[in-house]
């Protein structure tokens, strides 16, 4: 495994942002960064958890980085840890493959760690062998993508409520005038995208407000499956794994024609990713 300051240098560089701009969010000297992640130098835990709020890094990364530097997991749990309680990426990777509808596990940040075969022939994605990028992964970057777009019946919906959770952000409401780093990268990317899309983001932001973070939640999603045709589903977040920042969301079907018409999606022949 890598070092500490490797991890944090390697964290730093695929958000694209300097090390000068790192001191500046953190309030943490340029000297000590740079001494950081040259492995010069070894932070204080109050130090490192400074740069690590300023990249906003999700928490199994967090957690990752300070065990690595020797420290103890982040201090977002709301109460003692046990493992036997908790699911571990990989768990809840196994754990939602056995289930009949679509599935899938998201980090803190709105990133998707892994997803089920069935959610994955939903989405038309192959999750083993394209968005292998962090930033492609996030629920943000997900709903932009033409994939979802064109199929989601209610994405308006549905960004309206990606966009409570990043202005009600536990880890503090974000802004499009001056960005994480984090959210700044999931920014560009959704940028680069389809222009309705971004303008249809553009005012859910404009309209929309923050939201206080439950362990669980719901949202509706309607989905316009080509060939097959319209599927309803109640969508319900719950913790996997709080000392993590990680949850389970569930799409159940809503009725006997959606039940049969995820039967039918499963049977029918994979298309190649993309089409």
């Amino acid at each position: 495994m890598d070092d500490w300051f490797q991890l944090l240098a390697q964290a730093r560089s695929r958000l694209k942002i300097t090390q000068a701009d790192l001191a500046a969010r953190s309030h943490v000297s340029y000297s000590s960064v740079k001494a950081y992640e040259e492995g010069k130098r070894h932070p204080s835990r109050p130090y490192l958890t400074a740069l690590l709020d300023a990249l906003k890094l999700d928490r199994v990364e967090r957690n990752l980085i300070l065990a690595a530097a020797g420290y103890a997991s982040d201090g977002m749990s709301f109460r003692p840890t046990n493992a036997d309680l908790t699911f571990t990426v990989d768990e809840a990777a196994r754990e939602i493959e056995r289930y009949q509808w679509p599935a899938f596990v998201v980090d803190e940040m709105m990133g998707v760690p892994c997803a089920n075969r069935m959610a994955q022939r939903l989405w038309g994605v192959d999750l083993e062998r394209e968005f292998l990028d962090p930033t492609e992964r996030n629920l943000l970057s997900v709903a932009s993508n033409p994939r979802f777009a064109q199929r989601c019946v209610n994405l308006d919906e549905i960004l309206a409520i990606l966009v409570a959770v990043w202005k009600g952000h536990h880890r503090g409401p974000e802004s499009l005038e001056d960005p994480s780093p984090f959210f700044g990268a999931m920014l560009e990317h959704l940028l680069g995208g389809d222009p309705a899309v971004v303008g249809r983001f553009a005012h859910a932001w404009q309209t929309g407000s923050g939201r206080t973070a439950k362990l669980r939640w719901d949202y509706p999603v309607v989905w316009n499956e080509p060939n097959i045709g319209v599927m309803r589903f109640h969508a319900f977040a719950s913790a996997a794994s709080e000392p993590d920042g990680l949850s389970f969301n569930d799409w159940i079907p809503l009725d006997p024609d959606t039940w049969a018409r995820l039967q039918q999606l499963r049977h029918r022949p994979e298309a190649s990713p993309g089409a």
